[in-house]
């Protein structure tokens, strides 16, 4: 009776290099992680091609409203000036982020899941976590 803490304490042995023999990657995912597996390897896939589709579209249209205004301007008669407005910059700069986010931060949590550890150096963990 009472709590039993999972057997692996240290968390180093959850990544790809580090390995202490005789260690298995069983203890590294709680068992509430390891029964979705699957379907979080499936949302964080969908997520990550959506987001980054959609950001690549909304990066794409902006670049083409900044650098082509005369050409908008004569295909459909009318300017857009919000362009010139500091949100346009802020709503840039955020679909810039989430698309790192996408294609940097997104693979590192699927590997994690797929593998069932990090697979990667502690090194590389530390600055995917930071």
């Amino acid at each position: 009776a009472g709590f039993h803490p999972d057997p692996c304490i240290s968390y180093t042995n959850c990544t790809g290099s580090a390995f202490i023999p005789n260690w298995t990657e069983i203890c590294c995912q709680p068992e509430s992680v390891k029964n979705t597996r699957y379907w979080m390897l499936s949302v964080i896939g969908v997520v990550g091609i959506v987001g980054t589709v959609c950001n690549l579209i909304t990066i794409s249209t902006f670049i083409y409203l900044y650098c082509f205004p005369e050409r908008i301007k004569k295909k459909f008669n009318q300017e857009f000036s919000m362009v010139s407005d500091p949100v346009f910059f802020l709503i840039l700069h955020l679909s810039v982020c989430d698309l790192l986010y996408c294609l940097i931060g997104l693979p590192s949590y699927w590997s994690v899941y797929y593998y069932g550890y990090y697979p990667f150096s502690e090194e590389l963990c530390k600055y995917f976590g930071f």
